[in-house]
């Protein structure tokens, strides 16, 4: 039989009735299932950024370096560092402006003719190419008439194509140094560019020198008034 002090406390409202709160567990700064002391330190610190470092997985600020590697230092330039002997003056010119002549690898033409006071007026080596001797070449190579841009280390030795306006300069040099000695012959060469005007004035140079002439050659001439001449003061 039942206590009736049991039924009666069953039966009893109370005022006290029990609440129960659901309680968030705070997260965890420790891992579980590891014993590296390096491995809890980066956990520890990418839970608390650190103030001017942007979080994890963000874009990198603007005018901020991306790596931030403790290890990783940047290196200082030694001023002190040699870099050889400096050119000389007059050094990098002289680079630039050399120009090869010869080529011993290139094949060499058989039965070319070389340039002479005879055959310079001669119409029938029109379209042929002719050498230029030795000699001449050598005053040539003085008179600055040799161009780097002119493709001269193709070729085993110096030569030159004969054109109609060869055989029409040798004709006219003929002239001046026969009949017509004294007079003033003025002639302006006008082309594209590349169409040859500096070979055929080489090709001018060089029968000159063959009759005996003095040569005088200004190369890479420039108008006199240009932007890096002041202006004279006439007062």
């Amino acid at each position: 039989m039942g206590s009736p002090t049991c039924w009666r406390c069953l039966s009893r409202v109370t005022d006290h009735a029990p609440s129960y709160v659901r309680s968030h567990p705070l997260a965890s700064l420790t891992a579980p299932f590891t014993t590296s002391a390096a491995h809890l330190a980066r956990m520890q610190a990418s839970a608390t950024p650190t103030r001017g470092r942007p979080p994890q997985g963000a874009a990198p600020l603007r005018g901020k370096r991306t790596s931030y590697a403790p290890g990783r230092k940047r290196k200082k330039r030694d001023v002190n560092l040699t870099k050889g002997r400096p050119p000389a003056v007059g050094e990098r010119k002289a680079l630039r402006k050399r120009v090869v002549l010869s080529n011993v690898n290139a094949l060499e033409v058989r039965d070319m003719q070389d340039l002479t006071a005879e055959n310079m007026i001669d119409m029938r080596l029109r379209g042929q190419v002719i050498g230029i001797p030795g000699p001449v070449v050598d005053q040539l190579r003085a008179l600055q008439a040799f161009k780097v841009s002119q493709g001269w280390a193709l070729f085993r030795r110096p030569g030159m194509l004969v054109r109609r306006e060869t055989v029409e300069y040798g004709r006219m040099i003929e002239d001046l140094s026969g009949e017509s000695a004294g007079k003033v012959v003025r002639r302006v060469l006008v082309g594209e560019r590349g169409s040859g005007k500096s070979i055929m004035v080489l090709q001018a140079m060089a029968m000159a020198l063959l009759k005996g002439w003095i040569v005088i050659n200004i190369p890479d001439g420039k108008n006199p008034p240009h932007h890096t001449v002041a202006t004279i003061n006439q007062n």
